[in-house]
């Protein structure tokens, strides 16, 4: 299901499997959409994702604004590319009380400013604004090998064509990830982008990491992330911060 140019759509109790991409993507100018009780398993690509592209395929208007879209009580299984749960930018997007499990090439839930989602052009900017909330979720089993990045956290934040602010991170529950448990990368600081800011991760229980691959921690912040993470009432393995640009708040 790929969506472009709507609002309030209710998309409710289906089950996808075995496609050859995404299970459902809001694109383009999707607005309070509610995607509930869904379950997707086998998907080419993520299972399920927000993506508030600027234009494509010759879309070049947006009514409504996209933002404001919820994901919750789906389940994500075994897609054998991507990840289960994705919101690429857009205003206070949400994923709640969703299971992401067994993914092997890719995150549980990623967080992500890979894909383009700005038009100069047409002054339209997408990026992550108001506050993106993820919340009562449990990733099992996931953070595994992406061939085009190479291991992937189970839970990642990746700032690679801009910066991040306004992240809401809750009683999320990150299990047997294969990698890493959570992870923070910027391949955008190259070119000066890749800023973490306002972000905040509270009740998050990580309490084992990298069943599938060595030298693996339940939180992890790569070398070229800039920014800062506030940390509360979260049990977590153990840190590992290398980057002198960053900064873990307790």
């Amino acid at each position: 299901m790929w969506f472009y140019n709507g609002a309030k759509v209710v998309v409710d109790g289906c089950r996808l499997r075995d496609t050859l991409a995404d299970g459902i993507n809001l694109c383009v100018g999707c607005r309070e959409f509610l995607v509930q009780n869904c379950a997707a398993r086998g998907t080419g690509d993520d299972c399920f994702a927000i993506w508030p592209t600027a234009s494509d395929q010759g879309y070049t208007e947006q009514t409504p604004l996209p933002g404001l879209n919820v994901i919750r009580h789906c389940t994500g299984q075994l897609p054998f590319l991507a990840n289960g749960g994705a919101i690429y930018g857009g205003n206070s997007n949400c994923i709640e009380g969703c299971l992401f499990q067994d993914i092997s090439q890719g995150c549980g839930i990623l967080l992500s400013t890979t894909f383009p989602t700005s038009d100069d052009h047409l002054k339209i900017d997408n990026n992550f604004s108001g506050t993106t909330v993820v919340r009562d979720c449990d990733l099992i089993r996931c953070g595994g090998f992406d061939p085009g990045w190479g291991w992937r956290a189970a839970f990642q934040l990746c700032l690679h064509r801009r910066s991040i602010s306004g992240l809401e991170i809750s009683t999320v529950n990150i299990q047997d990830s294969l990698s890493d448990g959570f992870g923070v990368v910027a391949p955008g600081s190259a070119h000066g982008e890749g800023t973490l800011s306002n972000a905040r991760l509270e009740n998050v229980d990580i309490p084992n990491s990298g069943i599938a691959t060595t030298g693996r921690h339940g939180l992890a912040i790569r070398e070229d992330s800039k920014g800062s993470l506030t940390l509360k009432n979260s049990q977590i393995v153990d840190t590992q911060n290398n980057s002198a640009d960053f900064r873990i708040i307790n």
